[in-house]
């Protein structure tokens, strides 16, 4: 029987190395993907609808969405199986933030969806509704 005697060092100096490369490639790799926004959609054309904070929600709300051009904006309300169920507002949104006021009296109690529509995206949010 051979004995081979390697210290600690041979093996673990080339293993460290090897780590440390790997790591290092993956940052690269991870700031190049960030920088050319590589599998990331342009926010520019696309609006930002906000959540509640606070559930369940009664009464008036206030749905605020964002966007960076102005554009035809929907918005609607769809039940628990995401078919439309009420056409909350349509209108060209302006640059920035936007409120729409919806008074929830008028839908049942429940789970439904909140969309924001426009000519490129359909963006939802689930809701609950206890009046």
């Amino acid at each position: 029987m051979i004995a081979l005697r390697v210290s600690f060092f041979d093996v673990a100096v080339p293993v460290l190395l090897i780590s440390i490369t790997l790591l290092v490639l993956v940052i690269i790799f991870r700031k190049l993907r960030a920088r050319w926004a590589i599998g990331h959609p342009d926010s520019e054309k696309y609006a930002v609808l906000y959540s509640f904070e606070k559930q369940p929600i009664s009464g008036e709300i206030e749905i605020f969405y964002e966007t960076e051009h102005a554009k035809e904006i929907e918005i609607w309300l769809l039940d628990e199986n995401m078919n439309d169920k009420l056409k909350i507002d349509s209108r060209m949104a302006k640059v920035g933030g936007n409120k729409i006021n919806f008074d929830s009296k008028s839908v049942a109690n429940g789970r439904h969806f909140y969309e924001l529509r426009s000519d490129n995206q359909k963006t939802s949010k689930a809701i609950f509704i206890e009046n």
